[in-house]
């Protein structure tokens, strides 16, 4: 990762837990290195540097108290929110304060998780399909760290031509194999296109209504938030989005988060629970992870020419061109 697109990141929001994760105990979280630790207070989550200015102990090693997070090491104590130092055991009454602040970042909840930035945003959190608007069942996946870099899981997620080769497992055997035609329309830094496919009939235990013939709407808010939604020709949706946080300084090594999602039709007239959509989804996420891991070189290159392309990778070709418009714009920017 060149130090342009690092300072890019660092004003991204990415999420950095699953809400539900963040309950009475600190969680340990990352973004390009930086440790970090999550922690509720009530209803306030605040997101902090995880090595305690003290003596550097991870703090998601602490324990949540009403007053703050409590360091495990010697019991110092840090205001949620502002993270100031508000108690040292080891002081006598009536001894001056430490004046010592564990740094704190920005922190937002969407999507059922919790989001971060090092730095002042430069985009905002995208809007995710129309959750908020319709009724949608969701869930949260677990999140997975994985040896590749951000833009080449994002690609993966948003690639049909790999179905009947990667997803046999999940989908079966007579996944259709031919991608049709299709254009990437651009608006700003948001990418969105349709596709249609047939699963050939055994996907979901060979569910008819939604394991066969289904038209994807893909979206791709850059420089890493994506989401699928599929509408089956029987009636009823359903919603996967991918999340990927970068955890290691140069880019190789990120956290996957994934939310899925079916409204009543799928519940009541096809037959499917949420659950069972859940586990279909981590089956297929996960016969994913051993082909991105094993992709070289392990980050999307920018440079278009230096792979070859067929018609189905067009998005991926508009993806790799918006993200380099991305960096120059915002180097722009930022002078």
């Amino acid at each position: 990762m060149d130090q342009a697109e690092h300072q890019l990141l660092r004003h991204t929001w990415f999420p950095v837990a699953r809400i539900e994760d963040v309950a009475d105990r600190p969680v340990s979280a990352n973004i390009l290195g930086t440790r970090l630790v999550v922690y509720r207070i009530g209803d306030s989550i605040t997101v902090a540097q995880a090595d305690c200015p003290h003596r550097g102990v991870d703090l998601a090693m602490g324990a949540v108290r009403e007053d703050g997070l409590e360091c495990p090491y010697h019991g110092w104590i840090f205001e949620a929110g502002t993270g100031r130092c508000t108690l040292v055991p080891s002081l006598p009454p009536g001894s001056s304060p430490v004046r010592t602040t564990l740094r704190t970042y920005r922190v937002a909840q969407a999507y059922g998780h919790v989001w971060s930035c090092l730095e002042e945003p430069y985009l905002p959190i995208a809007g995710l399909a129309d959750v908020g608007r319709t009724s949608w069942h969701l869930a949260y996946g677990k999140p997975v760290d994985l040896n590749c870099g951000m833009r080449q899981l994002t690609e993966n997620f948003r690639d049909m031509g790999h179905f009947p080769f990667v997803h046999q497992g999940s989908m079966g055997p007579d996944v259709r194999r031919v991608v049709d035609p299709y254009q990437v329309h651009r608006d700003g830094w948001e990418l969105e296109w349709e596709l249609s496919t047939d699963l050939g009939g055994t996907a979901l235990e060979g569910n008819q209504a939604l394991g066969t013939r289904q038209t994807l709407t893909y979206h791709l808010s850059l420089p890493m938030f994506a989401w699928i939604r599929t509408v089956f020709p029987d009636g009823g949706r359903r919603l996967v989005a991918q999340f990927a946080t970068p955890i290691t300084a140069d880019g190789l090594r990120v956290r996957q988060f994934w939310v899925v999602g079916i409204d009543d039709i799928v519940i009541e007239q096809h037959g499917v629970s949420l659950e069972e959509m859940w586990k279909y989804e981590r089956v297929i996420f996960e016969e994913d992870y051993p082909i991105v891991e094993n992709q070289y070189p392990k980050e999307a290159p920018l440079d278009v020419r230096s792979q070859a392309h067929a018609p189905s990778d067009r998005y991926s070709v508009a993806y790799r061109r918006a993200y380099t418009e991305l960096l120059e714009t915002f180097a722009k920017e930022s002078r």
